[in-house]
């Protein structure tokens, strides 16, 4: 195997002997000049077919988090009857990091679509579940009971299914993304990556809000209350959120409730720089 691009120390894109590139972790396996050889017994863990707009999260993100995540998804792909992206590592570290960030400051933020998520899904559901008792477990943390709900979306959203991305991939959609990126651009002073892993996962957001704006369908639960916390908290990332939220109210005719505008602060607040918000 060869090292021809360093992520990091610990990291490098790498090709293996049919000349496939992947993912390689391990300690060192990064360091020193481009390309060199890698000692296979050095490589901890590999990655095939990730897409290279991660790469800088796997910078990022804790190893430890990387690793549970990929021992995860290798039990999910044993589990599910359907094919996974191969990115769902990468994706399920991202929730899960997160997730422990809350815990760890004791940020409680209910699922309002627990019941619904595990009558819809109850194989996804049975793994979140699992996966949240070994979150507990392994980082010594106390999980809320309804984390379990994103990381089960977290698996259906990664399902390889074509004619469901064509459909969601509509002219007046991607349209209407760049607007949203625009007015976040606009309104936040910043420019946005449209190529980086946060504008992917932002976007995301925005694809199942239009679905629920589409279907009637808006967020129901208790915290609309922190509407007005996190608009004095983070003024601008309000300000932004409505300008988001006047751009889906003229193209689909639905003005969001306060509980959209709670969840679209919060994930404005993690694709721009904390110093903008």
């Amino acid at each position: 195997m060869r090292a021809i691009q360093r992520i990091n120390h610990n990291a490098a894109i790498c090709e293996d002997g049919a000349g496939h590139q992947l993912i390689a972790l391990g300690r060192g396996i990064g360091f020193g000049d481009m390309p060199h050889e890698v000692n296979l017994e050095d490589v901890k863990r590999t990655f095939y077919g990730i897409d290279r707009k991660y790469l800088a999260f796997i910078d990022e993100v804790d190893p430890d988090v990387l690793e549970f995540s990929a021992q995860l998804a290798d039990i999910v792909t044993q589990q599910v009857s359907y094919e996974l992206s191969p990115n769902l590592p990468i994706t399920l570290a991202d929730h899960i990091q997160f997730a422990l960030k809350r815990a760890r400051e004791h940020l409680v933020v209910p699922m309002p679509l627990a019941e619904d998520v595990q009558q819809a899904h109850p194989v996804e559901y049975r793994l979140a579940e699992m996966a949240v008792r070994g979150m507990q477990k392994t980082f010594k943390v106390r999980m809320d009971r309804h984390e379990a709900t994103g990381v089960a979306l977290s698996i259906v959203n990664a399902a390889v299914a074509p004619s469901q991305r064509r459909a969601l991939a509509t002219k007046r959609e991607e349209r209407l993304l760049e607007h949203v990126a625009e007015a976040v651009e606009r309104e936040m002073g910043v420019t946005v990556d449209r190529d980086s892993f946060a504008y992917a996962r932002f976007t995301t957001h925005i694809r199942y809000l239009i679905e629920r704006v589409q279907k009637g369908e808006p967020i129901e639960s208790e915290n609309c209350g922190l509407y007005e916390v996190l608009a004095e908290q983070y003024p601008r990332a309000a300000t932004c959120a409505r300008a988001l939220a006047a751009e889906i109210q003229a193209a689909y005719g639905e003005p969001l409730t306060d509980e959209e505008l709670v969840y679209l602060i919060m994930h404005i607040n993690r694709i721009v720089p904390s110093t903008a918000a």
